[in-house]
């Protein structure tokens, strides 16, 4: 916000080179640096739902920036789904993952912005949007041609619910 100089960010990844098999935190590095660059205070690292075809970077950041991490409350079924599709009773607990789950209808401000979630399933059966003024973070649901699906193939996904 470019008045309050808060700023939230949504969906930021850790890279991954299949090469080496090695993970990096390059791209959220330059998330942080456009951050500091333009003197904002980073407020609150928002995911729209679990990511499981790229890994994810809320905790990498939280823990960087010191910014509370959030998610849609139903990622807890899907972890519950990939505890067992994965065969991994202690995998992916959000709660302890994540500062905050969010529930459809929830609201919050960031400086002078209102954001309101809204459930959203389809991708995956937790996926949320944030809807702040005339503007919405989407997730997956709409993607540019060639440059992505919206897949429903994920446990939980759906494409009628999409």
């Amino acid at each position: 916000m470019p008045r309050t100089k808060q700023a939230v960010v949504i969906d930021v990844v850790l890279n991954f080179d299949p090469a080496s098999a090695r993970t990096s935190t390059e791209s959220a590095e330059r998330v942080l640096a456009l951050i500091e660059e333009r003197d904002l205070t980073l407020e609150r690292v928002l995911d729209t739902h679990p990511h499981a075809d790229h890994l994810m970077a809320p905790h990498w950041l939280r823990e960087r920036a010191g910014a509370p991490n959030a998610i849609g409350e139903k990622v807890q079924d899907i972890a519950e789904l990939w505890r067992g599709f994965y065969h991994e009773p202690d995998a992916f607990h959000p709660d302890r993952h994540f500062d905050a789950l969010l529930a459809d209808g929830d609201t919050f401000e960031v400086g002078n912005l209102a954001f309101r979630v809204m459930l959203s399933p389809g991708h995956t059966l937790g996926s949320i949007t944030y809807v702040a003024g005339d503007a919405a973070f989407v997730h997956d649901t709409l993607m540019y041609p060639d440059m992505g699906s919206s897949r429903t193939d994920f446990p939980g996904g759906s494409g009628a619910a999409l």
